[in-house]
């Protein structure tokens, strides 16, 4: 029976050590209309795997939807047993909103299953998958640190997920998670588990794979991680290869290329923190789940602030007055200002800005022929582009805006509305999807 809290670990360990015990033979999935345990109508199927297959089902007690799982018949056998068992115990020693919760164990004949709750949603793997790699980075993020303090509680439990992956955590429609899918979970002693090589290669740990001496870990969950923040920030995974072998042997072998350059317009306050999570010896990660968590955020923090700020004045006097004034409120940003346009596009080719501020009156290119210059690279389409005039006017900027100008200033204009607006500019931007991967 059902309870609106989920059973405690020890009263799950009773009915777990009795289905050990058990030997009989009967071994049908329950139908469509079926009633299992004297609660759960069978409403349907959600999902199949090679060990497992959940049903949906509503809870004739508690009138609530439910997920059953039920181990594979076709893989019926003492090591999926044990298995199967060990991912309700893991399940049921977590209570945590961002982990998928058990509600009880049964049999049904003599198939073993187990009831979770119920998600109306996706999985992170569908959501990437819909968003075609265009995902807007505040929701990626929100997603990630929920997902960290889901395997933060996993690890609390003294367990190992072992197989963390996009299509292993749950969103609702509130894009909530909950990680799931502990089938390959396993508890750890002083920090370590026994030898897993199961899992999967696209998220798999190196010394998973070829460290004899390096068991699983929460290292490995962390590496785990890192490839996942990896693909959702930037569209696509760290490595990838023909074979799984192939794309063990990148992980063990190669770097990743940065972030940054990955995904154009992705801050750069990110490549630290994702190569950090991918480092390839388990003592340079991050030492926690909460600690890679909080790098993230303070990543989305820094990237909101311009660390280098591209200006073309042909004036000479605003244009110290604008670079004295840039250079009190940003202290730690890189100055550049130049008197021309042709001398900004050499500046932005030498290094990508966080926002550039440009005279629409210059010579050499004047500011229209800057902006749809800087839109047409690859590298500038997340970074904002501001425009200042003394001249122009509704006309000016219809075709500016069309170009890809994020702002347009009037001259003459309060440095103190310049400063707000190239903060606006930069947060506006920093919080739409990064551009399309090359």
């Amino acid at each position: 029976m059902a309870s609106s809290n989920p059973p405690q670990a020890s009263e799950l360990t009773h009915l777990l050590d009795q289905f050990l015990r058990d030997t009989d033979d009967g071994r049908r999935l329950p139908a469509i209309g079926d009633v299992v345990g004297g609660v759960y109508r069978i409403l349907g199927e959600l999902g199949r795997g090679s060990m497992g297959v959940v049903l949906e089902a509503f809870d004739l007690q508690l009138h609530r939807k439910v997920a059953i799982k039920f181990i594979n018949s076709a893989s019926f056998d003492e090591d999926s047993r044990q298995h199967f068992v060990q991912e309700a115990r893991a399940m049921a020693l977590v209570n945590h909103p961002n982990v998928l919760s058990i509600h009880s164990f049964g049999e049904h004949g003599s198939i073993p299953y187990f009831v979770m709750e119920y998600v109306d949603g996706q999985s992170v793997d569908s959501w990437l998958h819909r968003s075609d790699g265009q995902a807007v980075l505040d929701e990626v993020l929100a997603i990630l640190n929920d997902v960290c303090q889901g395997v933060s509680a996993i690890h609390a439990a003294g367990t190992v997920h072992c197989d963390l992956k996009p299509s292993n955590v749950l969103l609702d429609q509130q894009l909530r998670v909950r990680v799931a899918d502990l089938g390959l979970a396993a508890p750890y002693v002083d920090g370590n588990v026994t030898k897993v090589i199961a899992g999967t290669p696209e998220y798999m740990a190196p010394e998973l794979a070829f460290e004899s001496d390096l068991p699983a870990s929460k290292s490995s969950d962390i590496y785990a991680l890192g490839c996942m923040a990896y693909e959702m920030l930037t569209g696509s995974l760290p490595f990838d290869g023909r074979s799984a072998l192939a794309i063990m042997v990148r992980h063990a072998t190669e770097e990743p290329e940065l972030p940054s350059k990955r995904r154009p317009g992705l801050p750069v306050a990110f490549d630290d923190v994702l190569m950090k999570a991918l480092s390839k010896r388990p003592q340079d990660r991050f030492a926690s789940a909460d600690l890679f968590r909080r790098a993230l955020k303070e990543a989305r923090a820094s990237s909101v602030e311009p660390v280098r700020i591209l200006v073309a004045e042909d004036d000479p006097d605003f244009r110290d007055l604008l670079a004295l004034k840039l250079s009190m409120e940003f202290p730690d940003a890189d100055i550049v200002c130049v008197e021309n346009g042709g001398a900004l596009v050499a500046a932005f080719d030498d290094k990508v800005p966080s926002v550039v501020m440009i005279d629409l009156q210059m010579p050499v290119l004047d500011g229209v022929a800057v902006t749809a210059l800087l839109r047409s690279r690859t590298e500038a389409q997340n970074v904002p582009i501001i425009v200042m005039t003394a001249s122009g006017g509704p006309q000016e900027w219809k075709l500016l805006s069309s170009l890809g100008a994020d702002r347009f200033l009037v001259k003459p204009v309060n440095l103190d509305d310049v400063v707000a607006t190239l903060r606006s500019a930069v947060r506006e931007r920093a919080s739409s999807p990064p551009a399309p991967p090359r």
